[in-house]
């Protein structure tokens, strides 16, 4: 399980060895169930409730080609999950990108002409 420690709220990944054919993953009153992907490891995502009890639990895999159910332990940690702030989900203004477009534009320019300057004419070298 990846964490294994969630906060209410927010979501884990569940992976089972053996399940070839995929399986079903629950926890009662924690999460609703998960379909397992088909494959020699097979996963799923789950988003653990908003209202699910802090503390230790278990969640159970059931693969569809077997009656086996494996267990594994995990925990739930009271509170929301963190949220993360507003930085790098703006773009550029108008005004920005005009700005940074004018500045690559002028040192394109200085750039050309300091080697056009520097260029040395190739007659008469020996």
């Amino acid at each position: 399980m990846n964490p294994f420690a969630v906060h209410q709220g927010s979501t884990m990944q569940v992976s089972a060895a053996g399940c070839g054919h995929g399986g079903t993953v629950t926890s009662h009153g924690n999460f609703s169930p998960a379909n397992l992907s088909a494959g020699s490891i097979g996963f799923a995502t789950v988003r653990i409730f908003n209202h699910a009890s802090p503390g230790t639990h278990t969640l159970s895999v059931k693969c569809n080609d077997s009656n086996l159910v494996a267990t594994a332990r995990f925990r739930i940690l009271e509170g929301n999950p963190s949220q993360g702030g507003i930085g790098g989900s703006f773009g550029p203004s108008t005004a920005e990108t005009a700005i940074g477009a004018g500045l690559v534009g002028v040192s394109a320019l200085g750039a050309g002409a300091h080697v056009m300057r520097r260029r040395r004419p190739l007659r008469g070298r020996s």
